[in-house]
């Protein structure tokens, strides 16, 4: 019970200095909250001009990189399909 009493002491506390920076920086808490839920309804539209934005470089980066992949993964398999199973030697010739 005592550890309950000390959260809510905290709290107030904690909620007091709070109260007093806001009112000394002239700081409503009514706007802060709906400036808040603004930026909460604006998040989508800011997430999709940032994919917009980012789009057409991904379309222009995969030009270079996906053939260099691709590249890639060709000579990794080949160079698996010339090596031996592991545990068997190669045959002497």
């Amino acid at each position: 019970m005592r550890d309950g009493v000390q959260v809510i002491v905290r709290v107030l506390a904690a909620s007091l200095l709070v109260g007093l920076v806001l009112a000394w920086l002239d700081i409503d808490p009514t706007d802060l909250l709906r400036g808040a839920w603004d930026a909460v309804l604006a998040a989508p539209r800011a997430l999709g001009d940032a994919v917009g934005w980012a789009v057409p470089y991904v379309l222009k980066g995969a030009v270079v990189v996906v053939p260099l992949v691709a590249l890639g993964a060709v000579l990794r398999l080949l160079q698996r399909r010339r090596r031996p199973p592991p545990g068997r030697e190669p045959p002497q010739g």
